[in-house]
Formats: structure tokens, C-alpha cells, sequence
């Protein structure tokens, strides 16, 4: 079988972290390469461990993603929607398994299929309370809130056939970078239209509307329309003080999807930029330095390989 290489590509997510710090990005990215395989006790396999990890908040958004798309994805196929009931139950057993799991440190001992939380990792005091409100507030209460959503309501009127994906984890060409995307739910109303959606568990932020923007351009090309014929809707699920569910509409006009544009080729060209050789995807740990502040540091579950506990 031939041998993985680390090619270049190019995500949100990717993009969040290069900014957040360098250091970090290289252990995401090109230190924890091959960490898969790599033994245990190792510096590789421990960089890919604790890339794998999620903070608490990180976590909660993961187990109402997953929710959100074994429950949509029962839809696409039977035509039936599981009860919220049901959805809670799964949805409760699984965290209840992966914290416990996590405060074992399991994912130490496993090969692949890694969730651990850096609160467990780090041995961070969380209050027993935080932890019920985390459960209560983001996790029961955005699948409460999706559940009696208007935006639920669209999908359940929009045929079946004209859903479009949910979920699945794609990927496009952008001036011969790889752009890898995942929308959360995407459909085709009675004009033609292409709906893409994305639920979000936390507070709105600008680099929420450059994501409806990456999606927006991949829609036009993944599903044959105009990028003006491409609406973008952001669903925050957690509203503080307020019913969560509310949707945002994000503009997907040429203005917005240039200046879209612009912030990806930036990206692309300040990443290939700190490249000891761009065309082989070779980085030097030395050219990603370390924040000189200190406070972003405490967050991050790269801080004992950084030195920086």
C-alpha cells in the first residue's frame, strides 16, 4: 500500500489555528504527522493524542453535531425524523461514555478513534456544576432548541429529493489548493434555490460568515448554480437569555464571496509562506514560534510539548 503523504490543503478550521499560533499549528499539522502508527511514548504519537483532544465546549458542539446528523440522516433515508426523546437518550448515553472514557484517559491507549477532553488531560478543576450546565445549557438544550426550530420546520416541508447533504465531509480545488468542507445540512427549495446550513453552538463570530462564504463557493461548484442563486444561514442553537434556533442569513453576493476570496488566498499564501519547501509541504518547527503571551496558552493541548505548563 503506498505511504500517506502530507499533502497541503486548506480549512476553516486549519485557518483558526495558524492565526491562534504557530507553534500549535505545526504540531497540528506537521509534528503529530504519522502519529497514528507511531509507538507509544513517542513525541510524534503524543503530538497526534493531544491534537485529537477537545476542550469541554469543543466536545459539547461535537455530540450535537453527531445528533444532528444521525438524526437528519434517518430522515434522508426512512422519511422519519426520530423523536426527541429518543435523540436525547442516545445522545446522553454517549456522553456520559465518552466523559467517562476521557477522565480514564482512554484515548492514551487507543489507535485511532481518539476522544479525550484537555480539562481530563491537564487535571483542570471543573465544577460539578459547570459540567451540569454544559450537559443542560449546550448539548440537551440545542437539540431542544433545533427540534422546535423554524428551521426544522423548512426541512420538513422540503421533499427529500431535494435535500442535498448532511454532514459529509467533501472537498473542492481553489488555485490548486485543496479546500476540504463539511455542511451541516443542505437542500434545494421550490425556486432553485441552494439553502447551505451550518448549526453553531456558540457565539456568533465574523469568521462565521467567511465559513457561509467557503460553503457558498463550494455549493455553486458541488451543485451547478449561480453564487448568487446560494443563500447561507447560520443556526445558533444556544441563545443567551433567548429560544436557540434562530436563523441568520449571510450574504452571498459577489461582494461578500470576493472578499471571501481574498481571505483564502491570504491564508493559503501566509501558510505555504512559513514552508521550509512549499512543493514537498515541509515545515522547520523553528519557523512557527511560540505566543510571547501567555494567556491563549492555558487553553491550548499542545501546552507540555511546548513547555508552556
Amino acid at each position: 500500500m503506498a505511504q500517506l503523504q502530507n499533502e497541503f490543503s486548506w480549512s476553516k478550521s486549519r485557518h483558526e489555528k495558524f492565526d491562534e499560533c504557530r507553534r500549535a499549528y505545526f504540531f497540528a499539522y506537521y509534528g503529530s504527522w504519522g502519529g497514528w502508527e507511531a509507538p507509544a511514548g513517542s513525541s510524534v504519537r503524543e503530538l497526534y493524542v493531544l491534537k485529537k483532544l477537545s476542550s469541554r465546549w469543543q466536545w459539547a458542539g461535537s455530540l450535537v453535531h453527531d445528533a444532528l446528523k444521525r438524526a437528519l440522516s434517518r430522515a434522508r433515508g426512512t422519511g422519519e425524523l426520530p423523536p426527541l426523546d429518543r435523540v436525547l437518550e442516545q445522545t446522553r448515553a454517549k456522553a456520559r461514555a465518552e466523559w467517562a472514557g476521557s477522565r480514564e484517559k482512554s484515548y492514551w491507549r487507543e489507535a485511532s478513534r481518539i476522544v479525550g477532553l484537555v480539562e481530563h488531560e491537564y487535571a483542570e478543576p471543573v465544577a460539578d456544576a459547570d459540567w451540569k450546565r454544559l450537559y443542560e445549557q449546550v448539548i440537551e438544550g440545542s437539540l431542544r432548541a433545533f427540534w422546535s426550530s423554524p428551521v426544522l420546520e423548512e426541512i420538513r416541508r422540503t421533499p427529500r429529493e431535494r435535500w442535498l447533504t448532511v454532514d459529509e465531509l467533501d472537498s473542492w480545488d481553489f488555485e490548486g489548493t485543496k479546500i476540504w468542507v463539511a455542511v451541516d445540512f443542505a437542500y434545494r427549495d421550490a425556486d432553485g434555490r441552494v439553502h447551505v446550513l451550518d448549526w453553531k453552538t456558540g457565539k456568533e463570530r465574523g469568521v462565521d460568515h467567511v465559513q457561509v462564504g467557503i460553503y457558498a463557493l463550494y455549493a455553486a461548484r458541488k451543485w451547478q448554480v449561480a453564487v448568487d442563486s446560494v443563500v447561507g444561514g447560520l443556526v445558533y442553537l444556544v441563545a443567551n437569555g433567548a429560544p436557540g434556533g434562530e436563523r441568520i442569513s449571510v450574504a452571498a453576493d459577489a461582494a461578500a464571496l470576493d472578499a471571501c476570496t481574498a481571505k483564502m488566498r491570504a491564508s493559503i499564501a501566509a501558510m505555504k509562506g512559513t514552508l521550509e519547501d512549499p512543493a514537498a509541504n515541509r515545515a522547520r518547527e523553528e519557523a512557527f514560534p511560540k505566543l510571547e503571551a501567555r494567556d491563549a496558552c492555558r487553553r491550548c493541548p499542545f501546552r507540555r510539548p511546548c513547555g508552556r505548563l
